[in-house]
């Protein structure tokens, strides 16, 4: 068993650049610094045209709704997309929902608005919070990013989709969002799987932030694994650096049954012939009957909802 992990810290500079701080920890808890490296992973989008289209449609006071499995990338799009909007000036105020008071007092923080009253000194409840925030926001030009959105409570929903009737620009970010009320009031993007060139590229550089290095048939055998994942193909490298074994495919994988019942079909109706030919009263029956069943299996499967089991749901 592996008595030592490797912990990444990532830290912007005043330059605007990011830098990984890496240190090893034993099994004691002891902590060892193994310096710090440029993180090309942090510093490079692989999502570069869905970046463009969400900074266009925040500048034009739209909010969109980033859809994507687990680790398929949105924390690092909205951190880009952030970096993109605070390079041109813009207020940016970026949370993950916690309970309700604690996701509003850390937007009034981001957003500069005072959470306590200015006559009494108390802090100030969540109502008077969202009335705050509000209030700035409609005299302000600044951005909500909300990542980890499908958390947010129903009032939290509900003040935010108020919120749009005004135009306010944000970014929602959610693996399984709910189909319901802010959600569905959102443009959204599905995130689809990185090919395998940036794949590839993020599993090089997360070697390079280890100092290892991997052959071509490592890097077919990880990207198989990883299905343009970048947060798997991440974690993959990280397992072969500790010389832990592989595991099988854990991403999102499916397989369309409809070839399988139309084969079916033409053979229970191959059978029912053939009953008929041998004057077969019970095979003719029994055709029929595997028939019809078939049928009824490909009306249910066709009418179930489309809704995909995400990775990590």
């Amino acid at each position: 068993m592996a008595k030592h992990r490797i912990e990444r810290n990532l830290r912007r500079l005043a330059d605007g650049s990011w830098r990984v701080y890496r240190y090893l920890i034993g099994s004691d808890g002891s902590r060892r610094s193994l310096g710090a490296v440029e993180s090309t992973v942090s510093q490079t989008s692989y999502r570069e045209t869905e970046k463009r289209r969400i900074v266009a449609a925040l500048q034009a006071r739209s909010g969109v709704l980033v859809v994507g499995e687990t680790g398929s990338g949105k924390t690092t799009l909205a951190r880009f997309v952030a970096a993109d909007l605070e390079l041109l000036g813009y207020p940016i105020a970026c949370v993950s929902p916690s309970s309700p008071k604690q996701t509003l007092v850390k937007l009034a923080e981001a957003l500069g608005v005072p959470t306590e009253s200015l006559t009494t000194g108390k802090a100030l409840n969540g109502p008077q919070l969202q009335a705050a925030i509000a209030e700035f926001l409609q005299s302000s030009i600044a951005f909500l990013v909300v990542d980890d959105a499908e958390r947010l409570g129903r009032e939290l929903r509900g003040w935010l989709a108020g919120m749009l009737s005004w135009q306010q620009p944000m970014l929602l970010l959610a693996t399984l969002p709910p189909r319901k009320d802010l959600f569905l009031r959102l443009p959204r993007i599905e995130l689809d799987a990185l090919p395998n060139a940036a794949m590839r590229a993020i599993a090089r550089d997360a070697a390079a932030e280890l100092g290892i290095e991997l052959s071509a048939a490592d890097l077919a055998s990880l990207l198989e694994r990883c299905g343009g994942n970048p947060m798997l193909v991440q974690r993959e490298v990280r397992s072969e650096f500790l010389g832990l074994k592989a595991t099988a495919p854990d991403h999102t994988q499916w397989v369309d049954a409809t070839p399988f019942l139309v084969a079916g079909l033409m053979v229970f109706t191959v059978m029912r012939f053939i009953g008929l030919g041998f004057n077969s009263t019970s095979l003719y029956l029994l055709g029929g009957i595997l028939t019809v069943a078939v049928g009824v299996v490909r009306v249910v499967i066709s009418s179930l909802p489309r809704q995909p089991q995400k990775l990590g749901a």
